[in-house]
């Protein structure tokens, strides 16, 4: 990162030390590692030394000790307790807050501390509300925005009548209400909807697959968290439904490391994703983090799009903090602090980063459409490729047809079964 050194705001106080708390999602709570959570830490310190190191904040500086770092696993379940303890330790705000039905726990005990919550993955369509929300902010695409164009997706190719799938907490709630609407404005069908828990068992989901088949539907959607998706994939696979004339669209990316059978059952399937455009910040990073990690990195995994949003949600908290600072805020607690992450404006490795007027969502993201083409090379790793885009400015959604694979391995798109 580049930045110019911040203008002194007082020569005779002493340089302040502004300690924030992290939740992030190193591991799930099945124990299964979350590759995209290690990542979003690594992404977050490297941000954290770069605001440091450059002196961006004059005299100041910010930590994130180690013991106000948790692993706190996507749960929702005693989301709200982790945050309180860690609120009432002497913090200015808690990041990460990388899941949506935490992270509307987690805001809800924020703004009883009236101390920011700053997420970098939790895009739940109810989060968007600051009248609901006053203490949260996010620097990723709402999923009113990721869900609409998997519709537009679908309907590019004339497919449907679908069948959604999803989880019934906030974020499956809201993801749900999204594709239905844009479903209704784009003309596509939508035969069968089957809502249930976290943590589903995959017979369960079995059960609800073979009743869409004996509907003769082929054209699956999903909106839940990674977890419970993959569930749903190893459901796919277990009924050897990934075959041609299907087609399979997920709000979210699988990880890297994925097992087999889910990949078998993903293959060929569509997932949004922030798109991240080439520059020099974007690169910085990526040579940063890869001399971190000692090794490289994909940028088109989730895991790499994430650290990247995570660096830049922390460079978020810096540019507030330093504009507070410029404005001749001697105090600043966390409602100062929210005030000024409302007005951030800065160019991040992901791209401009401003927060929407009335909203708590970032202005203005573009999307990628990822595009899964089961393993790499190595037999190991996930392959995802970019297969289209959405103009932010337009809303277009432009394709490249050439590069889909769709499921059961084929080119053909399911319109020409």
């Amino acid at each position: 990162m580049t930045v110019m050194n911040s203008r002194s705001t007082s020569a005779l106080r002493a340089p302040r030390v502004f300690q924030i708390g992290g939740m992030y999602t190193i591991s799930y709570h099945d124990g299964r590692s979350a590759d995209w959570g290690v990542l979003a830490l690594r992404g977050a310190r490297i941000a954290l030394e770069e605001i440091n190191e450059s002196g961006f904040l004059g005299p100041d500086r910010i930590e994130m000790k180690p013991e106000n770092i948790v692993d706190y696993h996507c749960w929702p379940e005693g989301a709200e307790r982790i945050a309180e303890e860690l609120l009432k330790r002497d913090i200015l705000a808690l990041t990460g807050v990388d899941c949506s039905e935490p992270a509307v726990r987690i805001s809800e005990v924020a703004a009883k501390f009236k101390k920011p919550a700053v997420s970098y993955g939790a895009n739940a369509a109810v989060l968007s509300s600051p009248e609901e929300f006053p203490y949260f902010v996010r620097v990723v695409t709402p999923s009113a925005t990721y869900e609409r164009y998997l519709v537009d997706t679908a309907a590019h190719f004339g497919l449907g009548p679908i069948v959604l799938f999803h989880t019934t907490e906030a974020w499956g709630i809201g993801a749900r209400e999204v594709i239905l609407s844009a479903a209704e404005s784009a003309g596509l069908a939508i035969a069968a909807v089957h809502g249930y828990p976290r943590d589903t068992p995959v017979e369960d989901v079995e059960r609800l697959l073979a009743e869409a088949e004996a509907l003769g539907i082929q054209d699956i959607f999903i909106a839940m968290p990674t977890p419970d998706t993959v569930t749903v994939f190893r459901a796919v696979a277990r009924r050897g439904l990934n075959r041609p004339g299907v087609s399979i669209f997920a709000s979210e990316m699988v990880s890297a490391d994925e097992s087999a059978e889910a990949v078998s059952g993903a293959l060929g399937y569509f997932a949004p994703i922030t798109k991240l455009r080439p520059s020099s910040k974007l690169e910085s990073f990526r040579a940063r983090l890869e001399k971190k990690l000692a090794r490289s990195v994909d940028p088109d995994a989730k895991a790499f799009n994430y650290a990247v949003l995570s660096y830049d949600h922390i460079l978020a908290v810096g540019h507030a903090l330093k504009c507070a600072g410029e404005a001749g805020e001697e105090e600043i607690g966390g409602e100062v602090l929210m005030r000024y992450l409302r007005r951030v404006d800065f160019e991040g490795a992901s791209g401009r980063v401003n927060v929407s007027p009335g909203t708590n969502d970032r202005a203005l993201t573009a999307v990628e459409i990822m595009n899964c083409h089961g393993f790499k090379e190595d037999g190991k790793t996930v392959d995802f490729a970019p297969v289209g885009s959405v103009d932010p400015l337009t809303g277009r959604l432009t394709l490249d047809e050439s590069r889909i694979l769709w499921p059961g391995g084929t080119a053909t798109p399911p319109r020409a079964r």
